[in-house]
């Protein structure tokens, strides 16, 4: 048995996605596109980064331009570093962390080194950097003891990569037996040159090492216990979510030019640390860096290397390792979706994309669902990154969305784009284009076979067509039609009407189908009257061209009808079957009977009554049926109808009144009456010779009024 149309679509439809889906995976797999999707990442961090979640206990002390114009170029004496631990100790800060490397003795004066070695030993709470290097190196083994950190590295887990180097170098001895930690301040930006990620702990020499900003919050997280598993590092009561490369993934907060973190110049905490060493008030108030994290480091050009960061190409190294301690310091980290939500997400968006487009008809609709799509994803993506710190892929999600849009339509428009183009091309020479267009939406709507519902149907003719023919040559003749046909079928056309057919000179319409229109009656009322009156101004130009002039008679009838594409599968046609079409077909005919243009069925005077002016004409018998119908002339649309006219359709109306209650004198007289107003007026003339008949010869007692219209 086949499978119905719709369903076909959804299979069609599903097999797009998943062939999308499988080629998203595939190329995933391949990291072609990884840059695009960390450059995504980074839109993120741009956009939404929230300088007010810095921690505010986080600050900078930093050795700028102004510290170098009041204390002299770059390095100082080492002492000056021990006056800054002390001013800070004395103000209460609860860690000071160097990023400033230390790796051999102060130029100026050995005692300077013992100065700053001194200084940190009170204070306790200074941590120093180590730098990773190339090549071993010949360290004294209790310094070695001390860099080095116990890391439990679980064995009943799969650890991720951890980051090893051949050597390790120190700050020289005295300082690093002084400071309370030491940590590595190396980078490892991704690929792309780009720091995103920072390992925590790091191995060199046998030993492992923490990164700067892990050194610093063991002690102050009370985390005596580091222990290392597949995907977490754990320190004590926190833990810090690693990526498959074994690092932590940084959120950022924002830069230090957005005051992310509070800075203050290392040229003024020295210059008021001498001032409260004289006893004078301090340029900087130490309360300032009361239970504060301090970070050292230099700002001022020349002395730092810029590093490329998601907020910024120019950023000060001290800014990573800040954001770092952040993170661990408020356990807020930003982690990396699992790669089933990757899948699962891609593969959502696939089939929705290609369901939607293959089973949406409208066009307008199917972009808007397929664009709102997209837009629903991006800003789950967006929320999963602000709220709840998850970088979810966005980039071959959304792309494999666009492709699955692009082979849906590809796909669609090679299995329906012909069935549909035949459709536009039997339709848009009979009907509106906005009616071609709503067909196009739901091709579906018009299938072989048919259905019943009522419309309306409309007739037209030329009188005298054969005496017309004889006039003019065949090449006259057809170029005349042509010209008559084209500006009636126009009208039907702007009416929303369709053309069914021509009948040589005359014309079949159809309104209300094949799309359903509650004014369906008027509207083939308005093209009936809109038709004649561009007769009217055609016959003026045929007349100047010496070329016969054209009248047409119309018919218009509504009723149930069966409509729809009939034949066979190889040669259909769109038309209508029922008693309404030769009804109205017969009321075309009819107008010669009457004198009149245009005649109107009584299911269509009900339907458009409200909308036009017509008047009854005769209770008609047409040959063919037995049942007898009121038949109405249609005159013009509603309110338009002259003085004049009305005038004459008042006496007309008085003597069809008078006529059906057999008051034939009565009756006669309001028909001359109505001629005198207007002597072509054709329903009054046939009326006037039936009361005339009827005075001579009275009509048996059970005459009803019917006529009955024995010819076509």
């Amino acid at each position: 048995m086949e499978l119905p149309k719709s369903a076909k679509k959804v299979l069609i439809a599903t097999a797009v996605g998943l062939a999308v889906f499988v080629l998203a995976l595939a190329l995933h797999r391949t990291r072609w596109l990884e840059i695009v999707e960390l450059k995504a990442l980074d839109h993120r961090y741009r956009t939404y980064a929230d300088p007010s979640k810095a921690s505010p206990d986080i600050v900078l002390v930093a050795v700028d331009e102004a510290s170098l114009e009041t204390f002299g170029r770059w390095p100082w004496p080492r002492d000056r570093h021990g006056y800054l631990v002390r001013f800070l100790r004395e103000a209460g800060a609860k860690a000071v962390i160097f990023d400033i490397l230390f790796l051999e003795p102060d130029d100026n004066a050995e005692e300077f080194d013992q100065v700053f070695a001194d200084e940190m030993r009170a204070a306790g709470n200074v941590f120093l950097p180590i730098l990773f290097q190339g090549e071993p190196q010949d360290l004294v083994p209790e310094l070695l003891a001390k860099a080095g950190v116990p890391v439990e590295v679980r064995a009943d887990v799969e650890a991720p990569p951890l980051a090893t180097y051949p050597g390790v170098k120190l700050p020289i001895p005295p300082l690093a037996e002084a400071a309370r930690g030491l940590g590595f301040i190396n980078l490892m930006p991704d690929f792309d040159g780009t720091t995103r990620r920072m390992p925590l702990v790091a191995a060199a020499q046998g030993r492992h090492f923490f990164q700067i900003a892990a050194a610093a919050a063991r002690p102050l997280l009370g985390a005596d216990q580091v222990t290392w598993e597949s995907n977490v590092v754990r320190m004590g009561s926190v833990a810090v979510p690693l990526t498959s490369q074994g690092a932590m993934l940084i959120d950022w907060h924002g830069t230090l030019e957005r005051k992310t973190y509070s800075s203050y110049s290392a040229g003024a905490v020295l210059q008021s640390f001498t001032q409260l060493q004289k006893g004078e008030r301090p340029l900087l108030d130490p309360a300032v860096f009361k239970d504060k994290i301090v970070f050292i480091a230099t700002t001022a050009a020349g002395t730092y290397e810029l590093r490329v960061t998601p907020l910024s190409p120019f950023t000060p190294g001290v800014l990573i390792h800040m954001a770092a301690l952040d993170n661990l310091l408020q356990a807020q980290f930003m982690r990396q979706a699992p790669y089933w939500v990757f899948a699962v997400a891609t593969l959502a968006l696939c089939l929705a994309t290609a369901w939607s487009f293959m089973l949406i008809r409208r066009q307008v609709l199917k972009i808007g669902f397929i664009a709102a799509l997209a837009a629903i994803y991006y800003g789950l993506a967006v929320h999963a990154f602000t709220s709840h710190g998850l970088w979810v892929e966005l980039v071959f999600p959304e792309g494999a969305l666009a492709v699955s849009f692009g082979v849906a339509a590809t796909v669609e428009y090679l299995i329906e784009g012909r069935q549909r183009r035949q459709l536009r091309a039997a339709f848009d020479k009979y009907m509106s284009r906005e009616v071609v267009e709503e067909i196009m939406r739901d091709p579906e709507r018009i299938k072989l076979g048919g259905e019943k519902k009522e419309l309306t149907v409309f007739f037209s003719d030329v009188a005298g067509f054969t005496t017309i023919s004889e006039q003019l040559q065949p090449e006259e003749l057809v170029e005349l039609l042509n010209r008559y046909l084209s500006a009636m079928t126009d009208i039907i056309r702007r009416h929303r009407g369709n053309v069914n057919k021509y009948l040589g000179d005359g014309i079949m319409a159809i309104f209300g189908a094949p799309l359903g229109d509650p004014n369906h009656a008027t509207l083939a009322c308005y093209a009936a009257l809109d038709s004649q009156a561009e007769l009217t101004k055609l016959r003026e130009a045929w007349k100047a061209e010496g070329l016969p002039e054209i009248v047409t008679r119309i018919g218009i009838n509504s009723g149930l009808l069966v409509v729809g594409n009939m034949g066979s599968q190889e040669r259909l046609e769109y038309t209508v079957m029922g008693d309404s079409v030769n009804l109205a077909s017969r009321l075309e005919g009819a107008n010669k009977f009457y004198d009149t243009l245009i005649l109107l069925g009584p299911r269509t005077y009900e339907l458009a009554q409200k909308d036009i002016e017509a008047r009854e004409v005769d209770v008609l018998r047409v040959k063919g049926k037995k049942e007898p119908v009121t038949v109405y002339e249609l005159l013009a649309r509603k309110g338009e109808l002259s003085i004049e006219r009305k005038k004459v359709m008042e006496l007309y109306l008085e003597g069809l009144a008078a006529y059906k209650r057999r008051d034939f004198v009565t009756a006669q007289q309001r028909f001359e009456a109505a001629l005198a107003l207007d002597p072509v007026d054709g329903p009054s003339k046939v009326y006037r010779e039936r009361a005339a008949a009827y005075l001579a010869a009275p009509p048996p007692p059970d005459w009803d009024g019917v006529y009955e219209l024995k010819s076509k």
